[in-house]
């Protein structure tokens, strides 16, 4: 009977053949694992490039694929978790560390130590930990293509965060040099001998430091050079076509005050405000002047 695991696996994709001999990494995480845990394990293969270890209640599964799909050269997965079968067998764990998602970042170093490369996926999954796993996880793979163009997205994405952080510490060091520079040239205040106790009782009461105001239009100067004013946001699709439908109800109503809000929207852009401003006051000099006519009907 098979249980549901809870896994940390690690693919690591090379664009090249990595000069590696699986069959030593094999005997190196053997020796590691029989430093680290001393109650024992058994090391089996499933087949000529997937090894699995069996320390108590944990699996550590090793596989790798020279020919993994998307354009990849080479690729190794590496996995840790509970044994498949701990609960039907009553397995106990016997390794020093418990946390699965440890032990597969302890692997995934050594491995990088070995043979370095850029790509790592990190993923948990319920699956048994098998061969079938493995083989699994190769081929859902993504491209070369895709995996460079998220690896430069995340460059990009860490990029505009240092950009920022070191725009924000400019700002600082700018607002530190104003409130230093404000603070050399105000002049020293001259003790006065004669209130010389009265002063001492108001330094007593007087919990506020004596700051001078920041200089805001300067503050102002600074943003502006650090920071591009950012682009007012466009109205939305409903708000544009509301806009021009109350443009063209008016110019039925009124030909020049139509036609004047259309050109603005063709031009500036559209403004559902000021359209709705212009029909809600142009509805009602249309309506003064219907009742005025109406008026003057009824006394003639």
């Amino acid at each position: 009977m098979r249980t549901s695991t809870d896994s940390t696996i690690a693919l690591l994709v090379y664009p090249t053949e990595p000069d590696l001999n699986f069959a030593r990494l094999v005997r190196e995480i053997d020796r590691h694992i029989a430093r680290h845990c001393p109650g024992g394990h058994r090391l089996s293969w499933d087949c000529n490039d997937v090894a699995s270890f069996d320390v108590g209640s944990h699996r550590l599964l090793l596989g790798r694929s020279d020919t993994p799909p998307g354009g990849h050269a080479s690729c190794i997965a590496l996995a840790a978790g509970p044994h498949p079968d701990s609960l039907a067998l009553g397995l106990e764990g016997t390794c020093d560390e418990p946390d699965s998602r440890r032990i597969c970042a302890r692997l995934v170093e050594g491995v990088l130590k070995l043979c370095p490369t850029q790509t790592v996926l990190w993923q948990q999954s319920n699956a048994p930990l098998d061969a079938t796993l493995i083989d699994d996880l190769i081929e859902a793979l993504p491209s070369r293509s895709v995996l460079e163009d998220a690896t430069a997205k995340v460059a990009a994405a860490a990029e505009e965060q240092a950009a920022r952080a070191e725009r924000e510490a400019r700002i600082r060091a700018a607002v530190a040099a104003k409130m230093a520079e404000a603070d050399s040239q105000r002049p020293a205040a001259q003790p006065d001998p004669a209130s010389g106790m009265a002063a001492d009782a108001a330094a007593a009461v007087n919990d506020r430091p004596d700051l001078p105001a920041p200089d805001l239009v300067a503050l102002r100067r600074v943003r502006a050079a650090l920071y591009e004013t950012p682009d007012a946001p466009r109205p939305t699709v409903q708000a544009r076509l509301t806009a021009h439908a109350f443009n063209c109800t008016l110019m039925a109503v009124s030909l020049p005050i139509g036609a004047a809000l259309f050109t603005y929207s063709l031009l500036r852009g559209e403004d559902l405000k000021l359209s709705s401003r212009a029909m809600a006051v142009t509805g009602i000099a249309v309506a003064a002047l219907k009742a005025k006519g109406m008026a003057a009907g009824l006394l003639s």
